[in-house]
């Protein structure tokens, strides 16, 4: 009918080209092969995908796709890009636009006599109910849901101990919402406050960090009324430097505090203690540890293979606490003691506190224990490693009166103390009484120069594994530990 068309050419369209993201930056520097198979294994396979229905229908088939053709052409070992994927669905919400087209913020739009105008301008605008996003300006801000919230906030920091210690608080305290699994970062924290029921009258999240201002970012969002920092330790060295920096990034949380609030933080090093005590004169410091000028320390400390009980003793106090729990580990007596000054610092009966802790089935939530090859005993706590956590699972085994095997994996983000932490470890183990360190990866290697006679180290899986299964007995007990990125549980199906 001598319509002018244009062609479509076009066949490769923007929401298909963003399905790369998730291998773009696995090995951006290469510049011989896409990515080299170092970076796949330790990249691969994203653990959790979040999208909407576009997302899901479009991106998400696209990413399929293109994974199987690199999967069949032998780029990468997994047939599927992604462990998990979370659909949020098509999320509504009332959006505000004028006869122009032009969308409004809710704030800046007031109902009278049934009809919605601009305030300030006095422009007529309609309601309507829309997909909920940015451009149509109806999105929900975290920062207005916890400030219409009445209830009290958590907010959970540290090295180590942070999921435990979540859970601790959220096994003993009633009415709580708590974080999804252990989403901590700037993705999973807003999610899991989305995930939060409106009735809870205790909100307990756990923040972490990898980078300085990381902490500032997410209890700004939370304002917490009780801060906890659970310890400092050598985490996330490659950015944060050294134990300055991490004490830094963890002390962010203290400005972001409400006023009247409370800061919990452990008595382990008396320097970072004074300088906590000084950062806000309008909030309460309180102190927790094993040494008896803390406000919350342990007397008759009792640790079995099975769980572990103390005493409770505070100047705050009127008499001792009794605690007995199933929580495993000198570790876990710090975790307890953390969450029982968090109760005090909210007005709890600390008795109740104590009934509830010795019938909550706390079970060690990174070290499973279960039985194993040839009737071993093995305790999984392959999800992550840094230094301060692979010597406290090094405390924990020590406890047990067998041979007892410490396999571990590289501990990375470590920077320039890499090997010299490493070595430590290897040292520590040994100094603990570990009758084998078994080392994989590269790193610990150095574990094993500290570890000396009886060490062995490892950089192939199937010797690993075939070594496992011709050496482990019954009179084994058996700790896995290692970075994420080494993906050490891959040694527990042998």
């Amino acid at each position: 009918d001598g319509v002018s068309v244009i062609r479509e050419t076009n066949t490769m369209p923007q929401w298909a080209g963003s399905c790369w993201y998730y291998l773009r930056y696995m090995d951006p520097n290469n510049a011989q092969a896409a990515f080299s198979p170092e970076s796949v294994d330790y990249w691969q396979q994203v653990d959790l995908y979040i999208g909407g229905v576009e997302h899901a229908v479009l991106h998400l088939l696209y990413a399929q796709y293109w994974h199987k053709v690199l999967y069949d052409c032998g780029l990468v070992p997994t047939k599927e890009p992604f462990q998990k994927l979370f659909n949020q669905g098509m999320i509504l919400a009332y959006s505000y636009q004028d006869a122009l087209g032009k969308y409004y913020h809710p704030s800046q739009v007031e109902e009278r006599d049934g009809k919605f105008f601009c305030i300030g301008t006095e422009t007529e605008v309609f309601s309507q109910v829309e997909k909920m996003s940015k451009s149509k300006k109806n999105t929900v801000d975290p920062l207005d849901i916890i400030k219409d919230y009445g209830g009290n906030v958590i907010a959970i920091t540290g090295s180590n101990g942070k999921t435990t210690t979540t859970n601790i608080i959220s096994k003993t305290l009633k009415n709580n919402s708590k974080t999804l699994k252990n989403f901590n970062n700037e993705i999973g924290m807003p999610l899991s406050l989305m995930n939060a029921s409106s009735k809870s009258k205790n909100l307990i999240f756990e923040i972490g960090a990898s980078k300085l201002n990381d902490i500032d970012y997410l209890s700004k969002i939370l304002q917490p009324h009780v801060g906890l920092i659970t310890n400092i330790g050598n985490s996330h060295l490659e950015s944060l430097k050294n134990i300055d920096g991490v004490f830094k990034v963890k002390s962010e949380i203290v400005k972001n505090i409400k006023k009247n609030g409370f800061l919990v933080v452990p008595n382990d090093n008396k320097k970072h203690l004074n300088k906590w005590k000084k950062m806000r004169s309008d909030i309460t410091t309180i102190s927790f540890g094993m040494k008896d000028d803390s406000d919350f320390y342990p007397i008759d400390v009792k640790i079995k293979q099975n769980g572990l009980s103390f005493l409770v003793t505070s100047r705050l106090l009127e008499k001792p606490i009794k605690i007995s729990s199933s929580l495993e580990g000198t570790h876990n007596v710090k975790n307890i003691l953390s969450a029982c000054a968090v109760h005090y610092c909210l007005g709890q009966n600390l008795q109740d506190f104590s009934k509830l802790i010795s019938l909550s089935k706390l079970d060690n939530l990174r070290q499973v224990k279960y039985k194993w090859l040839k009737g071993s005993t093995l305790i999984d706590d392959s999800y992550n490693a840094n230094p301060d956590s692979t010597k406290k699972s090094i405390d924990l085994l020590s406890n047990y009166n067998k041979k007892t095997v410490l396999l571990l994996g590289d501990m990375l983000e470590l920077g320039r103390y890499k090997n010299k932490l490493h070595k430590e470890v290897g040292e520590y183990a040994k100094s603990m009484g570990i009758s084998k360190l078994i080392a994989f990866g590269n790193l610990t290697r150095h574990s094993i120069y500290g570890f000396g006679k009886n060490g062995i180290f490892f950089n192939d899986e199937t010797k690993l594994k075939n070594y496992l299964r011709k050496n482990i007995t019954s009179k084994n007990v058996i700790l896995i530990k290692g970075s994420r990125g080494m993906k050490m549980e891959r040694f527990i199906d042998v």
